[in-house]
């Protein structure tokens, strides 16, 4: 027997919901392109979550420590950072 079909319909239900749910709540990273994220990184320097290290010539992601070289990457790993900061 399928370990599935011993679970009750509500259940199934509300697991479904669960994860639509974390689906929602996930950045939509497909649409992020070079002006977008230059625009994210201007907000998160004004913010204080990012600082320029101007000597090796990246940008800082302060709450992680992490550098990058390119505003897409940094864009790419703060909405992943902060989406697992939500969990």
């Amino acid at each position: 027997m399928d370990p599935t079909e011993t679970v009750p319909d509500y259940e199934r239900f509300e697991r479904e919901q669960i994860a639509q749910d974390r689906d929602r709540q996930r950045p939509d990273t497909v649409e992020i392109d070079e002006p977008r994220s230059r625009d994210v990184v201007t907000r998160l320097l004004a913010e204080g979550v990012v600082e320029p290290i101007p000597e090796q010539e990246v940008l800082q992601h302060v709450p992680s420590g992490k550098c990058f070289d390119s505003d897409l990457a940094l864009v790419y790993f703060h909405e992943g950072w902060e989406a697992q900061s939500k969990e």
